[in-house]
């Protein structure tokens, strides 16, 4: 079934539903993207449609008009790469795509708070938004938070890191993926990173929050990796080819080891 048709009338964006919309899901499922029909335009369509763009060399703007759908059917269709790097990189969950749309964010230079991290805060309401007033309070888990919610999924709903271990709806995985959440203990605390690959040095290498005061990817020693691996259970898990630091894809860095996550 072509998409063409179904936005001729104009473009599906945030907050659309129907069955153009599902139709739009399937062929976002089809090359790659952890959707199922739904039928809402919601976060995780928003952030797969985006993602999408970017890599078709599409403007980015979330909305599915005439280029996206005319795009989307060649991609699901096998006529065109649907993106413009190596195929595995497609099945990048959506939670760790929308935290790496946020690398470079940072906190506010000395008593200025950064406005997107407290409103990250306000986004997530209960407890985090109740706590969380300043950006010079930890704010990995925060982000992690917000990455999920970003998607439609729920996280832990706290600030601590650690609680990334088992105290939220995941499951535990047998080893390390690209994206699972893999808390560790830090002096004074923990600290939560996504899993991106494995460096050319051995190193696991992790997106996060409040790594030097921002996000970024970073390389970890797999010696701090002993909290476990963790996925959350309402999305299927990752086929076992995928799991295991052999597998994990190589993200080049300095070899410096992600030290300051306070």
């Amino acid at each position: 079934m072509s998409l063409a048709p179904l936005v001729a009338a104009g473009p599906l964006r945030f907050g659309a539903s129907g069955d153009a919309v599902r139709q739009i899901q399937l062929a976002l499922r089809q090359i790659g993207y952890s959707l199922t029909g739904t039928g809402w335009f919601g976060p995780a369509t928003d952030t797969a449609v985006e993602t999408f763009q970017k890599r078709a060399g599409l403007v980015v703007d979330g909305e599915v008009g005439p280029k996206t759908a005319v795009a989307l059917d060649l991609a699901a269709a096998g006529k065109a790469q649907a993106v413009g790097a190596p195929a595995q990189e497609i099945s990048r969950p959506l939670w760790l795509e929308a935290g790496i749309k946020l690398i470079g964010t940072k906190e506010g230079a000395g008593a200025k708070d950064n406005p997107s991290i407290i409103q990250w805060a306000k986004d997530e309401g209960g407890d985090i938004a109740a706590e969380y007033t300043h950006d010079s309070i930890p704010w990995c888990a925060l982000f992690a938070n917000h990455c999920l919610t970003k998607v439609g999924l729920k996280g832990t709903g706290t600030l601590w890191a650690l609680d990334f271990a088992g105290h939220w709806p995941a499951v535990k995985l047998a080893g390390p993926a690209v994206g699972a959440f893999a808390p560790m203990k830090r002096t004074g605390g923990g600290h939560i990173m996504m899993i991106v690959g494995r460096d050319q040095h051995g190193n696991v290498m992790g997106l996060g929050g409040n790594q030097s005061d921002a996000v970024n990817i970073e390389p970890f020693a797999v010696s701090r990796l002993n909290q476990g691996f963790w996925w959350p259970s309402s999305v299927p898990m990752p086929p076992a080819s995928q799991i295991g630091i052999g597998h994990l894809p190589i993200v080049q860095s300095n070899g410096k080891l992600s030290t300051n996550e306070a």
